[in-house]
C-alpha cells in the first residue's frame, strides 16, 4: 500500500497484471458448396480478451466482446493472411482473407501450392494491415477519451507457427498487441472535506508513455523513445470512475509520473510502483485508487 500525501491524498491498491482468456475455437467449416478437395488450407479462429474487470462494462474494442469477456468477429470481416516458409520467414506472402461462418476463407490457398511437404508460419493483424516492407511504423492516438478513439488504438495480431499439411485446421488465436491500464478512483473512508461528487467529476491523465514504434508481420512491437499524456476513455455505463487506456508494450521506471488526477481544484500524481518494470501486450494492469484530503490517512 503506497500513500501520497499532496493535500489531497490518494490510497493506491496496485492489482496483479492480469492475463488474457481464450474463447474456444470455433469449428473450421467447409466451404458453402459442402465439398472439400483435401488440400484446402483451412483456419479456426478464437480472440483472447482482456480480463480481471466486469467484462459486461468493458468498452468494445476492433471486435466484438461478449459479456464474459470472449471475443468474436462478424461476418464479413477482412484480414490478410502472411504465410512465410519456416527456412524463409523474411518472405511472406499475403492473401486477403474473409470471415464467414465462423472461420477466415481465403480464395485458392492449398498447401499444394506451397509444396505439400512445406513447414509454413501464419500470421494476421485485426483490422487488415497491409505490408509492402516487413516492419511498419505505428503510432497511437493520445486522446482516447471517446470509444471510437479508444477503439482505433487496439490491435489484435495471431500467429501459428511450424504448421505442415497433417496437423490439420491451422488455428488463427488472436491476442491484443497492446497493454491496457485500467484506474479505479473511490471516495476513501476517511475522506476528509471530499465528497463522492467531487470524485465523479475527477479527471485523468496517463502520463509519460510511448507513443512512436514499429511492428512487423510477426507481431513483434519495438516503441521509440517519444513520450505523450495519453487522455483514457471514462466509463459511462453508471460505473462512471473508471478509466482505461491502450498503451504500447514498454519498459518503464519506478518513481516515474504516470497518474495524474484532478480532484476538487487540485493535481496528485501517481508515480509507477517500485517492482514494475515492463508493460507487457495482452495484459492489464488495473489500479485501485481511494481519495481523500484527511491528514489522518
Amino acid at each position: 500500500m503506497k500513500i501520497i500525501k499532496k493535500n489531497i491524498c490518494l490510497i493506491a491498491i496496485l492489482s496483479g497484471v492480469v492475463g488474457l482468456s481464450a474463447c474456444s475455437q470455433d469449428d473450421a467449416l467447409t466451404p458453402d458448396s459442402g465439398t472439400d478437395n483435401g488440400n484446402t488450407i483451412r483456419f479456426t479462429t478464437a480472440i483472447a480478451g482482456f480480463t480481471g474487470s466486469d467484462a459486461a462494462a468493458d468498452p468494445a474494442t476492433r471486435a466484438t466482446i461478449n459479456d464474459d469477456g470472449k471475443g468474436s468477429f462478424n461476418n464479413g470481416d477482412k484480414t490478410e493472411i502472411f504465410i512465410a516458409h519456416e527456412d524463409r520467414p523474411e518472405s511472406a506472402m499475403i492473401y486477403p482473407a474473409i470471415f464467414r461462418n465462423g472461420t477466415w476463407e481465403a480464395d485458392n490457398l492449398t498447401w499444394e501450392g506451397f509444396g505439400n511437404s512445406a513447414e509454413l508460419n501464419f500470421f494476421a493483424f485485426f483490422p487488415a494491415r497491409t505490408y509492402m516492407e516487413t516492419i511498419q511504423e505505428l503510432t497511437l492516438p493520445t486522446d482516447q477519451s471517446t470509444e471510437e478513439q479508444y477503439a482505433a488504438t487496439d490491435l489484435l495480431h495471431a500467429s501459428s507457427l511450424h504448421r505442415v499439411e497433417s496437423d490439420g485446421a491451422v488455428p488463427l488465436d488472436f491476442r491484443h498487441v497492446m497493454y491496457r491500464l485500467t484506474v479505479s478512483l473511490s471516495l476513501s473512508a476517511t475522506p476528509g472535506t471530499l465528497t463522492q461528487e467531487d470524485v465523479n467529476n475527477a479527471t485523468i491523465v496517463i502520463k509519460n508513455m510511448r507513443s512512436t514504434g514499429t511492428i512487423g508481420y510477426d507481431g513483434k512491437v519495438t516503441t521509440h523513445r517519444t513520450l505523450s499524456d495519453f487522455t483514457p476513455l471514462k466509463s459511462t455505463d453508471g460505473d462512471g470512475n473508471r478509466f482505461r487506456a491502450i498503451l504500447f508494450p514498454q519498459p518503464v521506471v519506478s518513481d516515474t509520473p504516470w497518474i495524474e488526477i484532478t480532484v476538487s481544484g487540485q493535481i496528485i500524481t501517481y508515480a509507477i510502483p517500485d517492482g514494475l518494470t515492463e508493460l507487457r501486450g495482452g495484459e492489464e494492469q488495473v489500479v485501485n485508487l481511494a481519495l481523500t484530503n484527511s491528514r489522518t490517512n
